[in-house]
């Protein structure tokens, strides 16, 4: 799992991670230092809708105010329906 946040200069640095996601790691990008900031943290969103559409994977919002995101990485499965994050290997042992 990689942790992002925006930097000091507001800037979310999503340089590379292309093949992190590739490689099946999760990216978790935090955007909550930007509440007080929504035009800012709105770029940073779409930074990250931009990666999802580059790599061909969902970009998933983890709360209401769409601040915490999320993109597993391939050959993830994330079920929208019971909630449940994971590989199908994973899955098929869940459901042994």
């Amino acid at each position: 799992v990689i942790y992002m946040e925006p930097d000091g200069l507001h800037r979310l640095r999503l340089d590379g991670v292309e093949g992190n996601l590739s490689m099946g790691d999760m990216v978790i990008i935090d955007l909550k230092s930007l509440n007080h900031m929504p035009s800012q943290q709105s770029v940073c969103s779409r930074r990250a809708q931009d990666l999802g559409d580059q790599t061909n994977l969902p970009v998933f919002a983890l709360n209401e105010d769409d601040s915490l995101l999320m993109i597993a990485g391939a050959k993830m499965r994330v079920d929208t329906h019971k909630h449940r994050l994971g590989s199908p290997a994973l899955d098929r042992a869940i459901d042994n």
